[in-house]
């Protein structure tokens, strides 16, 4: 499929996609057949080590994938834009951490376990797309999400990154547009399972 018209039925396909009424979180992981061991990590709500892929995807990093079953499940639906995209792995270089947000005296979500750092995405027709080297910064608005990227693998991860925001399952979506600090990684956000009325937001991710 041409990239611009895949990129029009993802964002179409979360426009029309339906909220589901919320149970326990680790029943919803087990109904959507994750494989997870559940932990104890302070900080976290509901912590699990997921051993298994997230929505087709592989999420690894130098350290196993400790976080929140809610931030698991949001990782879990989102799968389905990575492999529409030809994507197989995602990297993480942060995902549970304890620390403050840089500036500032106020824990990071990632202390939480309520928040991952993705910096580059493999696939075997897409090679590795790297955030530090592949995103093109500056495209897009709030009309045209995805702007006019220069290159393939810029397109491929702006229309990723369009898909996140838009998609409901996160409540942030930071990339290197923000600030320095996000230049090589996508920030990744979700509230709470509880504090979460349904599986999307009826509103974009803030970003």
């Amino acid at each position: 499929m041409h990239l611009g018209r895949l990129a029009l039925a993802l964002l179409l396909a979360t426009a029309t996609a339906s909220a589901e009424p919320l149970g326990n979180c680790y029943d919803e992981l087990d109904a959507r057949h994750v494989t997870y061991k559940k932990t104890k990590k302070p900080g976290i709500k509901n912590p699990v080590e997921v051993t298994s892929t997230l929505g087709g995807i592989t999420v690894e990093g130098a350290d196993a994938l400790v976080i929140d079953c809610s931030l698991a499940i949001s990782l879990d639906e989102a799968g389905r834009y990575m492999k529409a995209l030809g994507m197989t792995n995602a990297r993480f270089s942060s995902a549970y951490s304890r620390r403050t947000v840089r500036g500032t005296n106020n824990p990071s979500k990632h202390s939480y376990g309520l928040a991952i750092d993705v910096s580059a995405f493999t696939g075997p027709d897409l090679g590795t797309l790297r955030i530090d080297k592949d995103y093109e910064q500056g495209l897009g608005d709030a009309v045209d999400c995805v702007g006019q990227p220069l290159t393939q693998g810029g397109a491929v991860l702006k229309v990723l990154q369009c898909q996140l925001v838009r998609s409901g399952l996160f409540h942030l979506v930071l990339s290197p547009d923000y600030d320095d600090a996000h230049h090589d990684h996508f920030h990744l956000e979700v509230i709470p399972w509880r504090e979460r009325s349904a599986l999307r937001s009826s509103s974009p991710a803030i970003h």
